[in-house]
Parts: structure tokens; C-alpha cells; sequence
């Protein structure tokens, strides 16, 4: 508000100063140039009044800027550090090979089956060695003295493994005396017991001599097998 009074009195100032110019020129002695020169002396001194008082109430609020003081910084919000990374969870232990386990399992049944008892005592070892505490493991030993019992006591006073040469030799051996079990029971006409034993031997190792023969006479053993069953096994 101050500067618009100021501006308008600046022009005020320098109209009337350059009407009263040219008044002077025209006419010094014109009647009304007495009262535009009083009215000018008045507009000057309210310019004046309000020139001082503008300057003062500049000069005031500077000097209030200068005293005031400086405004508190605004409190700045801490640092929290970002929480460390949790460590990784340990990865769990591996599980036994549960593949090489059932496959060892199954060789040693297997072996049982065709009452090789030395290998399947090998393969049983061999399971208590490597998967100790699992299942298959406490199967095993429970039913270890029975095994040692019916291995040959100088393969279970063995306290190296079984080389290839050695187990090659007892496999040999156990399908040869499975074969000529077969035989015995096709002998006695126990055909049941003649037809698991050959599926047994033909199933495990179908390229073995024994297999062969027994594929040449398995035709009679199943149809025998067959006629002699009862009622019940025959509709099982």
C-alpha cells in the first residue's frame, strides 16, 4: 500500500511541479496560480510525510529481521542402519542315496531268495556300513544272525570285503545250487516251489546258463504248477 501511495505521489509531484512550470510561462501574475501553488506546497509535504514514514517502517522491519532470532533447525530423524541380512538357513543334510539303498536292498533279497546266503550276507554288511539308521538298516539287523548262520563260517570270518573275482565265484556258485534245487522239487513234484525258484533265477539274471535251461522247462513247470494247485490258489 505503501509503494501504490508512493508511486501515486511521485506522479502527483511531477504533474503539478510541470503545470506550475507552464503556468510560470504563460501568465506569472494569473490569480489561480497562488492556490495551485499553495495546494502543490501541500501535496508535497504529504509526499514528503510519507516518503519519511515509508523509510522508517523499512528501516523497522529491517532492524526486526536483524534481532530476530535464527528459527531452530528442524530436528532431523535418525539414521536407523538397515536390519543385517539374515544368514541363510544351513542347508539340511543330504538324505542317504535312497536309489543305491534300494538297490542294495533289493539285491540281498534277492539273494536270500535264491539262498545265496553269502552274498546276501555281503549285501547286508554293506547296508549297516553305508545307511546306518535307516530303516532298511534296522530290517537287517534283525535278521543278521541268521544270515551269519547259514553263510559258510570261513565267509563269515572274513573281515575284507568280497572282491568282483569272489563275488562273481559265489554267484556262480548259489545260481547253480538254486538250479539244481529246482530240479530236486520238479523231481519231487513240488511245483510251486519249482515255478518261484525258476521265475526267481530267470527274473535276476536272465543271461546266466541256468536261465536259459530253465526258459527250455518253464512251459511244464507253470502248467503243472497249475494243475496240482488247489481250488483256493488257483482263484488267487
Amino acid at each position: 500500500m505503501f509503494e501504490a501511495a508512493l508511486a501515486i505521489g511521485a506522479a502527483v509531484a511531477i504533474v503539478g511541479g510541470v503545470a506550475l512550470a507552464v503556468l510560470h510561462l504563460v501568465d506569472p501574475e494569473i490569480p489561480i496560480l497562488r492556490q495551485v501553488e499553495s495546494g502543490y506546497r501541500h501535496v508535497m509535504f504529504g509526499f514528503l510525510f510519507l516518503t519519511l514514514f515509508a523509510v522508517g517502517s523499512a528501516l523497522l522491519g529491517a532492524l526486526a529481521e536483524a534481532v530476530r532470532p535464527a528459527a531452530a533447525p528442524e530436528p532431523v530423524a535418525p539414521v536407523v542402519p538397515a536390519p543385517a541380512p539374515a544368514a541363510p538357513a544351513p542347508a539340511p543334510a543330504p538324505e542317504p542315496a535312497r536309489t543305491g539303498l534300494e538297490a542294495r536292498y533289493h539285491e540281498m533279497k534277492t539273494f536270500i531268495d535264491l539262498e545265496m546266503w553269502e552274498l546276501a550276507l555281503e549285501k547286508a554288511n554293506a547296508i549297516l556300513n553305508d545307511f546306518p539308521g535307516t530303516r532298511e538298516a534296522e530290517l537287517v539287523r534283525k535278521n543278521l544272525g541268521e544270515l551269519r548262520w547259514k553263510a559258510e563260517p570261513k565267509f563269515v570270518s572274513m573281515k575284507e570285503p568280497l572282491t568282483a573275482v569272489q563275488e562273481k565265484e559265489l554267484r556262480e556258485k548259489g545260481l547253480a545250487q538254486m538250479y539244481q534245487h529246482v530240479r530236486t522239487y520238479m523231481d519231487l513234484e513240488m511245483w510251486e516251489l519249482a515255478r518261484q525258484k525258476a521265475i526267481t533265477i530267470m527274473r535276476n539274471f536272465p543271461d546266466s546258463t541256468e536261465s536259459v535251461e530253465l526258459m527250455k522247462v518253464f512251459g511244464t513247470i507253470e502248467r503243472k504248477a497249475r494243475e496240482t494247485a488247489s481250488p483256493a490258489e488257483v482263484e488267487g
